[in-house]
């Protein structure tokens, strides 16, 4: 039996969008956070991911950093422009020189480093979603140790 992730205010399953230009990424998240219970939306681009956003309400946007076009903070800074205060969670293969530092003003408050495991990125969406984690500063998780890498 599947559980299903429930919002207490509402009773609607928690609905999470996924973007990355990477099929197998969105693949492998739609089944992670599927069989935890979670509705899962992907989105192979920034603009696409803005159009669902313009249609369905989620709880989360989990995105790549690096994009086709937009790359994901900007896509983030867009979404918290006209979307409000949306959780964003960015995963990449490589994380840049200073970009921590530029997430927490794009609403980004979670990085894990590609590939994540699992359990890290489970723990991660549940303490953004189930604890109201603040939008201050981005989450670090062990798997975020790519810090200096070259573009």
């Amino acid at each position: 039996m599947m559980k299903v992730a429930v919002n207490g205010r509402n009773g609607r399953a928690r609905r999470i969008l996924v973007v990355d230009d990477e099929k197998n990424y969105r693949i492998i998240l739609e089944n992670l956070l599927g069989q935890s219970g979670y509705l899962v939306l992907t989105a192979d681009g920034a603009q696409s991911g803005l159009d669902i956003l313009r249609r369905e309400v989620v709880d989360l946007v989990i995105s790549d950093l690096r994009l086709p076009g937009l790359d994901g903070i900007g896509m983030c800074r867009l979404v918290q422009a006209e979307f409000g205060p949306l959780p964003c969670l960015l995963f990449s293969a490589c994380l840049p020189p200073g970009v921590l530092r530029e997430m927490s003003g794009a609403g980004i408050i979670g990085y894990l480093s590609k590939p994540f495991d699992n359990r890290d990125m489970l723990s991660l969406v549940d303490r953004i979603l189930y604890q109201g984690r603040s939008c201050a500063k981005p989450i670090e998780f062990p798997s975020a140790q790519n810090d200096g890498c070259v573009p």
